[in-house]
């Protein structure tokens, strides 16, 4: 059988990331989360029903901060190593130890900002002018007073969180331990299927056949287990609109963009503005790649593929190493010496094997590495993967120059970075090669990987959030037949008349953990709006650009996401980035046309 996936006990330790760097042993991992449970618990006796004047609050805060970072280091040391060997029963009796900590621990800690929150605004503002470095933190409670509950109500919130976190929990096990791919067959051979290998491999390989039915193996699975998918995320998202009722918003939307400090406005236009007029241009981007693979028809299992290239060569991740130095390298010594460490302390898990994690994502530690999962296929498309998981590690390292309470700043700005990695990475590649066919195999990965999957895929993503989310707050009856029906519509809507996208495209809400994690989808497109941007100014005028870019970064969540935009040289007030990040996709496409 081809591609049949490896267990995680037969992969290379050069593939996978070192975890020893957050505690040398599991023995030392429990000895500091009996060491955290004891710390709270003394923390809360200590401060709890005190914080009534400067020094006392400062002496919390102080000690909170400690707490904060600690607990950092217990969850990712507890879940990391699962990320990767969801089958390990050692590992996931590991986590349980942390849940069952963190559970007993919530409620000890819910006082802080519930007390805070009922103090006088003149004593908040007395705590900032005293300790700026949590002037954020301190304005974020400050804005936060009128939607808080009262102590007890907050404290039993806190006790309930782990059965909040639940359903998040039910779509993993769901997605990586009950889901059975069965084999395919394609050209002559028999291929396993998976989550891995069909998002990495399958789905953008340009061998028609083998993606196609792949595809169809893929979703005949998912199939199976709509409804229950579908329960899960219905019962998450109804825990959302009970507490955005419970703190006294008239919507769901409204209770979510409040956490983000993003307006109703900013969210339905990023949606609105990219359904209406990045759509023709996609369109024509996908007419022509079919073209180039002779499809007569353009399906849904058809619409992630780039151009045929014979650049389009495998590379190993070592090789990745000095190729995204020589990319990313405008952005300073120390950006280099920070990639350079990733690969040297193995901050990493390139490995494919059973039972890891789809996608990819970075888990920076206050006091840390940088952790990064892929599943690398060494394609020029898991480069740029690589690229944008940098732009996280070094977003995240440079933050650290903030408390660790105004370190992560809205999710609206999280994807700015690593999205402007992703085209200065191109950027800086195309001017490098000026080979027509090099350019046209560039290009067409910059839209394929970048643009497509920030600005289509998670943004179609966005458009369904928004109508499920509207219609839960209708009191609308909502299954899995009804999720995958407002899916299909939405991509039907994107994709107009001239693509053949069949029922089985209504599945793929199934496969975004993102849906668990609030309005997350559409900050991607926002977030390549201001990368787009800022990579064109490092571009064009690197000496000027590139130490206001990286102070940005280094402000952590002490601004709001459009401040921090603003600082950076980006106004999202207005739609103009945005229309001139559309206009630049259409430009890639034009001269795609004139490639071949």
């Amino acid at each position: 059988m081809t591609n049949a996936m490896p267990k995680r006990q037969d992969i290379d330790v050069q593939l996978t990331w070192n975890t020893d760097l957050i505690f040398p042993t599991q023995e030392d991992f429990k000895l500091a989360l009996a060491d955290y449970k004891s710390s709270v618990e003394t923390f809360e006796k200590t401060y709890k029903g005190q914080l009534t004047d400067l020094e006392t609050i400062v002496a919390a805060l102080k000690h909170y901060e400690t707490l904060a970072i600690l607990r950092g280091k217990l969850f990712n040391y507890a879940f990391l190593p699962l990320e990767v060997d969801k089958f390990n029963t050692e590992l996931a009796s590991l986590a349980n130890e942390f849940q069952l900590v963190a559970a007993i621990v919530a409620p000890l800690l819910s006082f802080l900002e519930t007390e805070l929150a009922l103090l006088d605004q003149a004593l908040l503002e007395a705590v900032i002018a005293d300790q700026p470095q949590w002037t954020s933190y301190i304005q974020e409670i400050i804005r936060f007073k009128p939607h808080q509950l009262h102590p007890l109500q907050e404290e039993l919130l806190a006790s309930f969180a782990p059965t909040f976190d639940q359903p998040y929990l039910n779509y993993g096990t769901t997605k990586f331990e009950d889901m059975t791919f069965e084999n395919f067959e394609a050209n002559g051979q028999t291929y396993g299927n998976s989550y891995v290998l069909f998002e990495n491999d399958y789905e953008i390989s340009h061998d028609t056949e083998l993606r196609r039915k792949s595809a169809a193996s893929f979703y005949s699975t998912l199939k199976k287990y709509k409804n229950t998918t579908a329960a899960t995320y219905l019962s998450h998202i109804k825990n959302e609109q009970i507490e955005a009722k419970l703190r006294g918003f008239q919507s769901t939307i409204d209770y979510l963009l409040f956490q983000q400090n993003v307006s109703r406005d900013l969210f339905n236009r990023q949606i609105d503005v990219i359904m209406k007029e990045l759509a023709p241009h996609m369109r024509r981007y996908v007419k022509l790649v079919a073209k180039a693979h002779n499809l007569e028809t353009i399906t849904h299992a058809d619409l992630k593929i780039s151009l045929p290239s014979d650049y389009n060569q495998r590379i190993t991740p070592e090789d990745s190493k000095q190729f995204l130095i020589d990319c990313l390298g405008v952005l300073g010594e120390d950006y280099v010496k920070m990639i350079e460490r990733s690969f040297d302390e193995r901050w990493t898990d390139f490995a494919q094997n059973e039972g890891k994690a789809t996608g990819g994502f970075c888990a920076t530690l206050y006091d840390g590495p940088s952790y990064i999962l892929l599943s690398w296929t060494g394609l020029m498309n898991e480069v740029l993967v690589l690229a944008h998981e940098l732009g996280h590690a070094g977003h995240f390292q440079l933050a650290k120059k903030q408390s660790i309470l105004n370190y992560e700043p809205s999710l609206y700005f999280i994807e700015a970075p690593s999205t402007a990695n992703e085209v200065l990475t191109c950027n800086t590649l195309l001017k490098q090669n000026q080979d027509p066919g090099f350019q046209a195999y560039l290009i067409s990965e910059l839209i394929s990987r970048t643009y497509f999957h920030n600005m289509v895929t998670h943004l179609l993503e966005a458009a369904f959030q928004r109508e499920v989310y509207t219609r839960l707050d209708k009191d609308e009856y909502l299954n899995g037949d009804i999720l995958c029906q407002i899916k299909l519509d939405v991509i039907k809507e994107f994709w107009g008349e001239d693509f053949e996208i069949g029922e089985d495209a209504g599945l793929i809400w199934m496969r975004q953990p993102h849906y668990y994690l609030g309005l997350y989808p559409y900050t991607y497109s926002a977030g390549l709006t201001i990368g787009t941007a800022m990579a064109k100014q490092l571009e064009e005028n690197p000496e000027a650009v590139v130490e206001r870019w990286l102070e940005t970064l280094s402000l952590g969540a002490s601004m709001s996401a459009q401040d921090l935009a603003k600082y950076a040289g980006v106004d999202v007030s207005t739609d103009q980035p945005l229309k001139e990040t559309i206009a630049y996709v259409g430009s890639l496409v034009d001269k795609l046309e004139e490639l071949v």
